[in-house]
């Protein structure tokens, strides 16, 4: 989960980030809106989602899609998601009426956002490990695409590494729940390998 805008937040107030696809060739990706303080969806409210289709086809995070947050004085949330290659975009509005939280909820899950701190930090950090790998594979694996450095690297070269990053990708498919560690440890092999060559 990736917070845009902050409980007690001056509104009105817009957000923005930019985010991608995480499959290669992904021709839609749906957008969730939660609200709530933990750092992990399931642990908060699901106020919409909504598809954007139309992505072209692309490797794994090539596409870039901005998504931006607008909440305006009267509480009305407008999400609006942007393909920027195409201008491809699609929007949702989420009113303050629908689907949110009372004050004794929002209570509630600001304590329970303090309860679970300690636990959500440790596994908002194995997460972020995963992701760093995930993320290194695909730059890795970019890199051999561009053709400018295509003639840089030689067949032995571009064989260990890259069998190297399908083995990580395929060890991340089999072992989604694995220890911050392990994750480390798989990103650590890989850019010694790797980092050299480059």
């Amino acid at each position: 989960m990736h917070t845009l805008i902050n409980r007690n937040s001056t509104i009105p107030t817009k957000k923005t980030d930019t985010f991608t696809t995480y499959q290669d060739n992904q021709p839609s990706v749906t957008i969730r809106i939660y609200e709530g303080e933990r750092k992990f969806v399931k642990d908060n409210n699901l106020l919409g989602e909504f598809n954007l289709d139309g992505i072209p086809p692309m490797r794994a995070r090539e596409p870039k899609i901005e998504i931006s947050y607008d909440l305006d004085a009267n509480g009305i949330l407008t999400v609006t998601a942007l393909e920027k290659s195409t201008g491809n975009s699609k929007n949702l509005v989420i009113k303050s009426d629908k689907g949110r939280l009372s004050k004794e909820e929002v209570e509630r899950k600001v304590k329970e956002a303090e309860q679970f701190k300690e636990e959500d930090e440790k596994n908002a950090a194995r997460v972020e490990a995963k992701n760093n790998l995930e993320g290194y594979c695909y730059s890795v694996r970019k890199t051999f695409d561009e053709e400018k450095l295509k003639a840089e690297f030689s067949d032995e070269e571009k064989t260990s590494v890259l069998s190297k990053v399908d083995e990580g990708l395929e060890w991340l498919n089999s072992n989604p729940s694995a220890s911050k560690d392990d994750y480390s440890t798989r990103l650590k092999d890989l850019e010694d390998l790797f980092n050299p060559i480059m």
